[in-house]
């Protein structure tokens, strides 16, 4: 029996050991993929979950606007009206403006065959062309290159401005170098990214070409490599340092802000609901008096994504924002286990 058992164990180590390598393989590779697409979604709010929906929303109708309390929250002025389009696969397609509920100024989206963004054209609402910004990605699928005409003509200008974005990785694939060069040089910049232990971003140096200044930020992080400090330094003297206080969700529940002799200037306060929501936001000064004092109150729909939100300054109503959310018909169960963006199940009620 040992003469047999011993081979057949043998080579079923053997292929156990060759699988193993192959997920790790397979592992990382989709690691890598994911931090791409990650990466890019970062740059380019063109999905839902940028713009925190849950679901397959087909279109997002945007409103905000003054309260008066007294007239039982009667729209006094539009602050910002929009309408967002969305596809099958949850990106972004059309952003609509609106003034006085006529269409104005927006912006088409349009994906290549590996459903990466690969341009945005930004129109008029008589379809004048007002810029288009291209893109271009790395054999990894990383964003690599942005490049935007401007066309002044239609607002009655006669030359085109040209900005150009780069995106440089290092040898693990994270943003190590982002440079911009525009033919408005004051808009020319360079920054550096540099990383700590667990490949956390620890701080970054800004060099603007026209003003010659020099920012760096540096993170400080948790063992859980959360941001607990941001501090501020232009030209070699610090103009502003941030400290965080967090939940065990990661959320920040305090915010503390010094200026540029470490002296405190405000202590922001923040609470959420289940859904993690912001419930309140309160701002005390360095003599305990209170200069923010938001509440908010949220309507939600079955997918716990919010429908009505009110803004409260010191309890009087301030601002009224409606989200009319449309849904595709789509087997959500299924859909979200495969589904690479949320990483959970939603359930029909």
């Amino acid at each position: 029996k040992s003469v047999v058992c011993c081979p057949l164990s043998v080579v079923f180590f053997i292929y156990l050991q060759k699988f193993i390598d192959y997920m790790k393989k397979f592992f990382v590779c989709f690691i890598a993929l994911f931090a791409g697409l990650t990466a890019i979604s970062q740059d380019i709010p063109n999905m839902t979950k940028d713009y925190d929906l849950a679901g397959y929303p087909s279109s997002v109708r945007y409103m905000k606007f003054e309260s008066d309390s007294t007239l039982k929250s009667q729209r006094t002025s539009f602050i910002d009206d929009y309408q967002l389009t969305f596809n099958n696969l949850r990106q972004l397609t059309e952003r609509v403006n609106y003034i006085d509920g006529k269409k104005d100024r927006f912006i088409e989206y349009k994906y290549d065959n590996n459903k990466q963004l690969v341009k945005k054209t930004l129109m008029e609402a008589n379809n004048k062309i007002v810029a288009v910004t291209t893109y271009e990605y790395n054999y990894l699928g990383r964003l690599a290159k942005a490049v935007e005409v401007e066309y002044p003509q239609s607002r009655g200008g006669a030359n085109t401005v040209e900005r150009t974005e780069e995106f440089f990785y290092n040898k693990k694939g994270l943003l190590s170098k982002y440079t911009l060069v525009s033919q408005n040089e004051r808009e020319n910049k360079v920054v550096e990214y540099f990383y700590g232990p667990q490949d956390s971003l620890i701080h970054t140096i800004s060099t603007f070409e026209f003003t010659k200044n020099v920012d760096k930020v540096t993170f400080k992080r948790d063992y859980k490599h959360d941001v607990i400090e941001k501090i501020t330094v232009r030209n070699d003297k610090q103009t502003r340092r941030e400290t965080f206080e967090r939940n065990d969700k990661g959320l920040i529940i305090k915010k503390e802000v010094f200026n540029a002799k470490d002296k405190k200037l405000l202590t922001y306060t923040y609470e959420y609901d289940v859904h993690n929501y912001v419930t309140s936001e309160v701002a005390v000064n360095d003599r305990g008096v209170k200069t923010i004092e938001y509440y908010y109150k949220y309507e939600k729909d079955k997918y716990f994504n919010w429908t009505k939100r009110i803004t409260f300054d010191s309890w009087a109503e301030k601002y009224t924002e409606i989200r009319k959310i449309d849904y595709l018909e789509k087997e959500y169960w299924y859909e979200d286990l495969k589904d690479a963006d949320t990483k959970r199940v939603i359930r029909e009620n």
